[in-house]
């Protein structure tokens, strides 16, 4: 009997359903944001509200990098532009994460991207869960003064 033949398409991840996912529309973003997260939705709604933001993108750059010897392309989440001229390329990701190997290559990738490119007046930094809390009760106050 010849052997079988095995299917050479990959499986596709599902997402887990609990996630929040939705189109947010900005008036400090040029283009819809497909969050697919309520922490990324959380961002949005605090740049929104922030008197310190001018504006901000949503995944709007690709960044290569290798992890485990193979190359793959990265989109971090936000890049926002404060009053202050500051600019900051944020990844919005969970604090244990952060010593993940994958996570360690995609950061420094983007900082070596960012000296390539002479984008010296930008910083790459993460937003982690303590963070977005504080933008969740930043944003809950403001409600409150309504």
């Amino acid at each position: 009997m010849p052997p079988t033949n095995k299917s050479t398409t990959k499986k596709r991840r599902k997402r887990k359903s609990h996630y929040i996912t939705g189109i947010h529309h900005s008036p400090k973003c040029p283009t819809p944001i497909k969050y697919r997260s309520g922490w990324e939705l959380t961002v949005a709604l605090y740049l929104d509200q922030s008197p310190e933001v001018i504006s901000y993108e949503y995944e709007s750059i690709n960044i290569r990098y290798a992890v485990a010897g193979k190359y793959r392309t990265y989109t971090p989440d936000f890049i926002v532009l404060y009053k202050s001229g500051k600019k900051v390329i944020v990844e919005v990701k969970r604090a244990d994460k952060l010593t993940d190997r994958k996570v360690i290559a995609k950061a420094t990738a983007t900082r070596k991207w960012l000296k390539e490119n002479k984008l010296d007046d930008y910083v790459y930094e993460f937003w982690t869960n303590a963070v977005i809390e504080g933008f969740r009760k930043f944003l809950e106050a403001k409600a409150n003064k309504v």
